[in-house]
């Protein structure tokens, strides 16, 4: 049995393969490639090579012969091709295929060997191919590109991996049976069990999950308290931070939070040094840039209370309106760590509600009715991580108003292969 909340507003609803991507999706869809358990390492997957011009501006992949569907059809470089297409045009994604991606500048097809072209060259590309689930084209390919995420196709989806979906309760769980037209070695186990629940640490206590994947620490130290399961660390960026809604492409603007002395005071506010005691490594950043890097220009922000409650007060912020925060990790760290957030701006002052949301990508990014937002993103490499802040980011764009100052620092960074 595998255990899984996928932060969706629906519990009827299978993992996202371009948004999220949890054990359940790994079993249903497979990418191009596959990395290794270092995460640094890529090998074949659905490709049987991947060769890179030495330039790096142009991929030859070369597909599988036979690959299949689990309804039965051919799986082809159309899908691909299609793939890559779809997931520029959704809405919801992960930035780290737009950054990729959108650094194609042709790509062709002739038979089962595909070329990419790019402007530039990008040094995380493998590492996006081993990501980035192949959809099948003929399923979706009437699929409105805004909405694609939420489809009917993922109520019975069709796969190309391990497992495809045998049996749906909503709201409780669906079940995974062997896929018949997986052409490689079937997996010994042949069925799987995905069961939604709000709580991790209490279903393995209880003893209702085999496996469980998370990074909140709280759930971590609880698991290693049982004797009953192995845990298996994962070397991964994850990073978890604060972002301001500001403005959206769509011309709506946050005006409490444009003046830049708010936003600083807000952060002097803030007791940072205490709050990184939640978590067993957390160290205080005062950049994108670690403290300890060579480039780190040491500048700080130092915690300093009574000049944040002048400088909020000077600025002109309306000190009658609620601060609003919004946030999507209901463990117990995550909440701590927003109560403190909540008591340090309360102390300078302010008005504050913290509101816990069911579809963190929707109320961040579409619906926007905060101030502050909580979130996370795991990436492979650091600039995955910067990628979020080009101005082709669909998702941040709607917060950042398609901000193009930072698009060639990060270009220049993606570029670099050293």
């Amino acid at each position: 049995m595998l255990s899984t909340n996928d932060g969706s507003t629906k519990d009827d609803r299978v993992p996202t393969p371009w948004l999220n991507h949890n054990m359940a999706t790994n079993l249903m869809w497979r990418c191009l490639l596959m990395a290794d358990s270092s995460l640094t390492k890529t090998e074949p997957d659905l490709a049987e090579k991947v060769e890179i011009s030495e330039d790096g501006l142009t991929y030859t992949i070369t597909l599988k012969d036979g690959l299949k569907w689990s309804d039965g059809e051919a799986l082809t470089a159309d899908d691909v091709l299609w793939s890559i297409d779809g997931v520029l045009a959704a809405t919801n994604k992960n930035s780290i295929y737009s950054a990729a991606f959108g650094k194609i500048t042709e790509k062709s097809a002739e038979g089962n060997v595909i070329t990419l072209k790019l402007d530039a060259p990008y040094a995380s590309m493998l590492d996006i191919l081993a990501q980035f689930s192949i959809l099948p084209k003929h399923c979706l390919e009437s699929a409105d590109p805004a909405t694609i995420d939420t489809a009917d196709f993922r109520k019975n989806p069709v796969t190309s991996g391990y497992y495809m979906m045998d049996q749906m309760n909503a709201g409780n769980y669906f079940t995974l049976k062997l896929n018949p037209n997986y052409e490689g070695t079937a997996p010994k186990i042949e069925k799987v069990t995905v069961s939604f629940v709000t709580d991790f640490l209490t279903a393995a206590q209880s003893g209702s999950a085999d496996f469980l994947y998370g990074n909140a620490s709280d759930l971590v130290s609880g698991m290693e308290a049982l004797s009953n399961y192995q845990s298996i660390p994962v070397d991964v960026l994850f990073y978890k931070y604060f972002i301001f809604n500001m403005k959206g492409v769509d011309g709506k603007e946050n005006e409490a939070m444009q003046p830049i002395a708010v936003r600083q005071a807000l952060i002097k506010a803030i007791d940072r040094a205490t709050l990184a005691a939640l978590y067993p490594s957390a160290l205080v950043l005062n950049s994108g840039v670690p403290n300890a890097n060579e480039a780190y220009n040491g500048f700080e922000y130092k915690y300093d209370p009574e000049a944040a409650k002048a400088e909020i007060a000077a600025s002109g912020y309306d000190m009658s309106r609620t601060l609003r925060i919004c946030y999507y990790n209901n463990d117990q760290t995550s909440i701590d760590l927003i109560n403190m957030v909540v008591f340090y701006l309360e102390q300078a002052g302010l008005k504050v509600e913290a509101t816990l949301s069911n579809d963190g990508t929707t109320d961040l990014f579409t619906t926007r009715e905060y101030d502050i937002g909580f979130k996370g993103k795991s990436s492979f490499s650091m600039e995955e991580w910067y990628s979020e802040y080009m101005s082709t980011d669909a998702l941040f764009a709607n917060i950042f108003g398609g901000d193009t100052a930072f698009d060639a620092a990060i270009a220049a960074l993606s570029a670099s292969t050293t």
